[in-house]
């Protein structure tokens, strides 16, 4: 993760994506959104989601630090399946 002017930008690079976040705890419930979604979308196009990288073997720029983020890909997958507007019975 890094400082932007305004936001923290996780980086993910098993993904190649990026997110941001108002501070470190918003930024890894965006890294874990976005990992997530993008598991989501590689299992549904049929491709084999990437081994994680060991931490030892991420390289950081000065300012910048690792950390692990859990993805739960079942469960996101279940919360996608569910109405996004209710209705009244």
């Amino acid at each position: 993760m890094s400082k932007g002017e305004k936001y923290l930008i996780a980086s993910v690079p098993d993904c190649n994506i990026d997110t941001q976040g108002e501070n470190l705890i918003n930024a890894i419930e965006m890294a874990r959104d976005a990992i997530s979604i993008w598991c989501v979308a590689e299992q549904d196009a049929g491709r084999a989601l990437p081994k994680a990288s060991d931490l030892n073997d991420v390289v950081c720029e000065t300012g910048e630090f690792t950390t692990l983020v859990d993805a739960d890909i079942d469960y996101y997958r279940g919360k996608l399946a569910e109405p996004t507007v209710k209705t009244e019975a």
